[in-house]
Formats: C-alpha cells, structure tokens, sequence
C-alpha cells in the first residue's frame, strides 16, 4: 500500500502547458525614477505576475527581461530537443563521471601538497 501523494511513476514538471507567447511592440514611458510599466498583456505573456522576481540583463543596448517560468519553459524545450536528438545518451551518467574524475584529481592534488608538506616539515627539522 502506497502512500498519499507518493507514486512509482515520475510527476511531469512543466510550468505551464501552453507555450510561450508574444506580444507586438509597444512604446512604454520610463518615468523620473526610471521604472517602466509593463502592460497587462505583456506580463501575461511573460507569465509574471505584479509583485514576483524576474531577471534582467542588457544585450547590445536591448534591456531584456526574463520571468523564472519563462526561463523554466526554455531549458525544458532544450532538454527535450537534446533528448530527442540524443537518444540513450544519459546527461546525468556523464555529469557525474565528470564530477567524479573531478573528485580524484582533487584528492592527487591535496595528497601531492600534503607530502610536499610533510617534506618540507622533516626538512625545517634537520636544520
């Protein structure tokens, strides 16, 4: 017996199921204290909300914001092409054979430094 709210099967983790929308330019004022109204029609595109966080950068003189479900949306459309493109490859096997070789250099190096510690130390005591 299983359970509530517990399944053998992964839950689907997508924002929205609807895709991503656009909106046609629009001339917006940026006011004495340089905020910027974004209207209705865009935020609902943007899928934010009055009052949430979103990320914002500047490329090439365009100032760009990102919502985090729109952010979410584009990294699960690329992780669905790749794995599309890339069947049988597991990202997560070679993410974490790559941390592990990580590891072990790591370890050679810290080994490496602490006989050449322990080196020195013997050495300052002959002196």
């Amino acid at each position: 017996m299983s359970q509530p709210g517990f399944s053998e099967e992964p839950a689907k983790f997508e924002a929205q199921p609807a895709g991503l929308a656009s909106v046609e330019h629009a001339r917006l004022k940026i006011d004495s204290a340089g905020r910027i109204v974004i209207p209705a029609e865009m935020r609902a595109a943007m899928m934010v909300k009055p009052g949430e966080t979103v990320a914002a950068h500047v490329v090439d003189g365009e100032f760009r914001i990102v919502s985090p479900a729109v952010a979410l949306k584009r990294v699960q459309a690329f992780a669905r092409k790749w794995k599309t493109e890339h069947p049988g490859e597991s990202v997560v096997d070679e993410l974490i054979a790559e941390r592990r070789e990580e590891a072990r250099r790591e370890d050679e190096r810290y080994e490496r430094l602490a006989r050449e510690g322990r080196g020195q130390d013997l050495a300052d005591e002959g002196k």
